[in-house]
């Protein structure tokens, strides 16, 4: 009976060697491997450096021009040459908004991969103005009432950020849909530490409407007579038929650090504005 018992024996210890010797790999879900190859793909996602100048009508380059990359929170300023450079995405279409001003916002798209990208743009100032703000710039102070009957003066709210928004008129549908949403979004230009400001034409009696109809929650300043526009030298629209929509940024110095000119664009202005506020120093 031993041989019997010793080829037994032989024959049960191999299983017992095997899962000794086998190592354990934990479960992974099919899920979790899915999520770490997408975060692989992502962080080795392609890009390349796009370059390109902004010039004016006659070829000047314009210096300090901002160019935001839609739909992100990139934004650059031109160069002394008027040159920038920009990482992007090599496989998608990059859409840029150049904006200076005293001159019409040019919007072009480079396709996948393009290497140059160069944008001229053409005035929207009016005959006769003088040179408008531009990025780099310190707003001027200036002095005028608001909704509360206080005054507000510019240079007294040195120390933090200020949204000076430029609008056309109380009430009309551009204006109400841009203040309806600097109201929606006011919390978090306060957690940005910044104050919004609306500023048109319009008198105290109409401005006090206008905000109490939509609960408006920051200032609006009466520049009757379009004083402050004259000195800030606000652009036109519609072939200087209408008062232009014109958005600064400012940062805690007082300096002019984004300035967006689009009257269709209402809401846009909130948007860039934000971005804006949210890449500052």
């Amino acid at each position: 009976m031993k041989p019997v018992v010793l080829l037994s024996l032989a024959f049960g210890a191999a299983p017992a060697a095997r899962a000794q010797t086998t190592p354990v790999h934990p479960a992974v879900s099919l899920l979790a491997l899915q999520q770490a190859a997408g975060s692989a793909a992502a962080s080795h996602r392609p890009t390349y450096r796009l370059t390109g100048q902004v010039s004016g009508p006659n070829g000047q380059p314009l210096p300090g021009a901002t160019l935001l990359v839609k739909g992100t929170q990139t934004v650059v300023s031109t160069d002394a040459a008027g040159e920038y450079k920009l990482t992007v995405p090599a496989q998608t279409p990059t859409v840029l908004v150049a904006s200076y001003a005293g001159y019409e916002d040019q919007t072009l798209t480079a396709a996948p991969g393009q290497p140059v990208l160069n944008l001229r743009l053409r005035p929207a100032l009016a005959t006769g103005l003088s040179r408008s703000l531009r990025v780099g710039d310190y707003a001027p102070d200036f002095e005028l009432p608001t909704t509360t009957g206080a005054d507000f003066k510019l240079s007294e709210h040195r120390g933090h950020p200020v949204v000076l928004y430029f609008y056309p008129k109380d009430g009309s549908s551009g204006c109400t849909k841009e203040a309806c949403s600097f109201r929606d979004q006011y919390e978090d230009f306060r957690a940005l530490g910044a104050e919004v400001i609306g500023i048109s034409s319009d008198d105290a009696a109409s401005h006090q409407q206008f905000t109490a109809k939509y609960a408006l929650p920051f200032p609006l300043l009466a520049d009757q007579g379009g004083q402050l526009r004259k000195k800030y030298a606000v652009p036109r629209a519609a072939f200087g038929l209408l008062p232009g929509r014109v958005t600064y940024v400012l940062d805690r110095e007082g300096r002019v650090r984004y300035v967006f000119n689009s009257l269709s664009g209402a809401t846009d202005h909130v948007l860039n504005a934000k971005q804006i506020l949210q890449g500052l120093d």
